[in-house]
């Protein structure tokens, strides 16, 4: 089956639309599996809506196709993108507003006309319900494409030392007890042998230290990454962006900070392992990382990776061959 993927590279038309004021730049990757083609946009600091939405509008081989930025971005049968395309960002209310342009190969476009493409009842979709006056809109997830990555290994939480920082105590038991069970439980029923009797009992029926962590930290809670947020995303902002490791994870961003790559590996738009990366690797990290090559045609050279849990912080169990 053949596989193509081309890059376009976005920029600011119409300023606005920058959550940091800095002039938007970003890039658009289409990638056609057969015939069916999937769109990625990714403009660090595009600003969140209250109201009205984002269009990306596709200009492949002289066809114009529409494509709404909240949602999946994909054409079946789309034409080949050998030769290039051309995209255009807009901002849709009631009418449409140009904010970011590029082209790549030989594909010639004009803003106007893309603009002009935008259909009669995609101007007039029902604006959404505006958020509480005091909500505070959250950036857009990343849109990534759902294209195979190299295979994560499993969790195996152990309690060693973060790379970012430890997180806090999630759930503190005595500290929201209206009474002291413990007291009660040694007066009715023999005092701590009777609790402790108890304890081993669960844990005989096959409970664990992770089955705890399930319940405290759910698949998708985000609990670790909501506590290093600010720092990881001013890192992503602050230090130049660096694609190596991409070939490897496609849903994935990472920046280049010295010797090192601090990165955020994604699984179906949501933060899944945060990772530090780098060539030489860390002793005190050794036991916790594995070797990705530099790229798909070569083992010489590479990254020692480090992935964490984005829900608990604990670090993933690897196994290098």
């Amino acid at each position: 089956m053949a596989y193509e993927k081309r890059i376009c590279i976005l920029k600011q038309l119409k300023k606005g639309f920058s959550a940091d004021g800095n002039a938007l730049t970003g890039v658009v990757y289409a990638e056609r599996v057969g015939g069916d083609l999937t769109a990625t946009l990714r403009i660090p600091g595009l600003s969140a809506l209250k109201e009205g939405r984002y269009v990306l509008v596709l200009q492949i081989a002289g066809k114009k196709f529409c494509l709404p930025a909240d949602g999946p971005m994909r054409i079946a049968d789309a034409p080949s993108v050998k030769g290039g395309f051309a995209a255009l960002l807009c901002f849709v209310r009631s009418e449409g507003e140009a904010i970011a342009f590029g082209s790549c190969g030989g594909e010639q476009a004009d803003v106007r006309a893309l603009l002009d493409a935008l259909s009669d009842t995609g101007r007039k979709r029902p604006l959404p319900t505006p958020m509480p006056p005091n909500q505070i809109p959250s950036p857009p997830a990343p849109n990534v494409p759902f294209a195979p990555g190299v295979p994560l290994p499993e969790k195996d939480p152990p309690k060693e030392a973060s790379p970012f920082r430890e997180r806090a105590a999630a759930y503190d038991d005595e500290a929201i007890a209206d009474s002291d069970y413990y007291a009660a439980a040694s007066a009715d029923e023999g005092g701590h042998g009777a609790v402790q009797g108890q304890a081993e009992e669960v844990a005989g029926d096959g409970h664990s230290a992770e089955d705890e962590d399930a319940l405290l930290f759910p698949r998708g809670s985000l609990t670790y990454y909501k506590e290093v947020r600010e720092e990881i995303e001013t890192v992503l902002k602050t230090y130049p962006a660096d694609t190596r490791l991409m070939w490897a994870f496609p849903q994935s961003e990472w920046a280049r900070n010295g010797d090192s790559l601090i990165g955020i590996v994604y699984e179906e738009g949501v933060p899944r392992y945060l990772c530090v990366a780098s060539e030489k690797p860390d002793e005190a990290l050794k036991e916790h990382s594995v070797f990705v090559p530099a790229s798909p045609f070569s083992d010489e050279t590479g990254f020692y990776v480090v992935f964490q849990d984005a829900d608990t912080g604990a670090y993933v169990k690897v196994e290098n061959s």
